[in-house]
Formats: structure tokens, C-alpha cells, sequence
């Protein structure tokens, strides 16, 4: 079981790395679904389509998902939480793999460090003050993108695994549509192979409309907000919505949670675990 290369800029060298998967590099200890394979071939694919752009942060490597993806496959509860694009803030120009040590120097056969480098990344030094808005909610569900929680959660980019100078919003329109034409696709194989029970997202409205999946019913009504944690009444309620969709053979529940600047800016970290236990309820009632 081989894939087509992919390519990784070499770390301040001329020359450049390549690896592939093969079932022979991948650690059997992450118990990895067989088509995940194809993915990683997707995302090494999206890396060297957008070498053309002149927003491709690089030194860098597509970033497929955040978090421990055996501990993840090993949960009674798969939480997904969905971005954009990975920040540039990932690769930080003074040391480039700060966050992904294993894959800094993978070569022609090390697809297998560079998924265990992804599955290292919240115990070596992640973006916690991102990722810290996410928290509140999944621990309200029992979940935690690190060690110590009932369930283990994993990170994905509904637009691109690229990491991109400026941010996805900055982007020109040439840009995104370059980015957005492979890893929307790509995002949906991932979800197929990872088969979660929860997907959250915490991104602007209009990027729902990039979910593909088979719905069951239309969007409708989770919780909602109407006064914040102090007890003023909001001038607008925040609403937390659902929707099932079938991904791959299962039912899934989508979680949209609007967002401000920041994932869930918009309620407390109170209100987040009160959401977190109510999405949790949600799921386990089931379609």
C-alpha cells in the first residue's frame, strides 16, 4: 500500500525532503484506519499546489489534524472541533517546528513520524492561548484536547491543512479558491476516515455552507443564551445549533457555535462548559 510522494521544503537547505506512506512506515500502535493513507497523500498534495501562492507559510507541513489521534480513535466520544487553516503561529519564524519536532527533518519514508508528530502536538508546545477557547466546551462533554480527560479530542481545517501569511480572512480571493479546491475535499475524506460522534464548529456562518455531508434534518436550535454570565440580558441571544449528518455510514451531530474573534468569544467560559454538557446530552439522545 504505497501513495504518491509529498513534499516538505528541507529545514534551511537547498534541497528538499519527500515521504510517502506505506503500510511499512506507519506505527502499528496507532491502530489507523487503511484509507488514511490517501489522505496524507491529499494533504502532501495541497502543500505542493500551494507553493505557488505567495501566502504558503513556509518553512512548514500540512497539518492534517491537531491532537492524538490513537487516544482520539480510542474514545467513547470522537470530538472533532473544525477551522479554517492552520495559523501561521504554528510554524514561528525563529523555529519553524517548534510545534511538529518529529517532522523536522522526515524524509522519503518517515510518514509515520510526521503522523505521530501531528499526534505529539498537545504534549510539545502547542497554541494554547487558540486552542484554550475550545476547552471550556469540551470538558463540559467530558473532553480535552490533552491527557486526562474521559475523551480525547482532535483539530481539523474545514478550508485547507496549509498554514498561510496573512490569515485566512486576509487572503485574496485567487488564494482561497487555490486552497479551499483541494482541502475542503480533503477535510471531508478526514472526517470519513475518523468517524466522529461530535463535529464543533466555532467559525463564521457562511463556512457551513462548505459542509457536504448528507443532512438528516434541517439546523435547528441546541441552547441559547440570553443573558450573559453577569446576568445582563444580551441584546442578541447566542444560539448554538445542530444538525445530524451521516459521515460515512453513521450519524454525526454538528455543533455551531458562532464565534467573534476568537472560537466561542462570544460567552463566557462558564457558559462554554453549561454548552458543553448540553451538546454532550444532545449527542447521547441521539437522532
Amino acid at each position: 500500500m504505497t501513495s504518491e510522494f509529498y513534499r516538505r521544503p528541507g529545514s534551511g537547505g537547498a534541497g528538499e525532503n519527500f515521504f510517502r506512506v506505506s503500510a511499512d512506515t506507519v506505527p502499528a500502535s496507532m491502530g489507523l484506519p487503511p484509507s488514511l493513507d490517501s489522505v496524507v497523500s491529499g494533504a502532501g498534495h495541497s502543500f505542493d499546489r500551494a507553493a505557488a501562492l505567495g501566502s504558503r507559510v513556509c518553512p512548514a507541513v500540512p497539518v492534517l489534524f491537531f491532537g492524538d489521534l490513537d487516544a482520539y480513535l480510542g474514545s467513547a466520544l470522537r470530538v472533532v472541533t473544525v477551522g479554517l487553516n492552520p495559523s501561521l503561529k504554528e510554524f514561528p519564524s525563529d523555529d519553524p517546528f517548534l510545534r511538529f519536532r518529529l517532522a523536522e527533518n522526515a524524509g522519503r519514508e518517515d510518514s509515520g513520524r510526521y503522523l505521530e508528530a501531528l499526534s505529539a502536538y498537545f504534549r510539545t508546545k502547542p497554541y494554547g492561548e487558540w486552542f484554550g477557547n475550545y476547552e471550556p466546551l469540551l470538558n463540559g462533554m467530558g473532553a480535552s484536547y490533552y491527557n486526562g480527560a474521559t475523551s480525547r479530542v482532535l483539530h481539523t481545517d474545514i478550508c485547507s491543512p496549509v498554514a498561510t501569511d496573512p490569515t485566512w480572512s486576509h487572503l485574496s480571493e485567487t488564494d482561497r479558491a487555490v486552497l479551499v479546491d483541494d482541502g475542503a475535499p480533503l477535510w471531508h475524506e478526514l472526517l470519513e476516515v475518523l468517524q466522529p460522534s461530535v463535529v464543533v464548529l466555532s467559525v463564521a456562518r457562511e463556512h457551513l455552507g462548505r459542509i457536504m455531508f448528507d443532512p438528516l434534518a434541517p439546523w435547528g436550535l441546541i441552547h441559547r443564551f440570553d443573558y450573559t454570565a453577569d446576568g445582563a440580558l444580551r441584546a442578541r441571544p447566542y444560539e448554538a445549533e445542530g444538525c445530524w449528518y451521516v459521515v460515512g455510514d453513521e450519524p454525526s451531530l454538528f455543533v455551531f457555535c458562532p464565534a467573534s474573534q476568537t472560537p466561542l468569544g462570544l460567552i463566557s467560559h462558564n457558559h462554554r462548559h453549561e454548552l458543553g454538557s448540553i451538546v454532550a446530552d444532545t449527542y447521547l439522545r441521539g437522532w
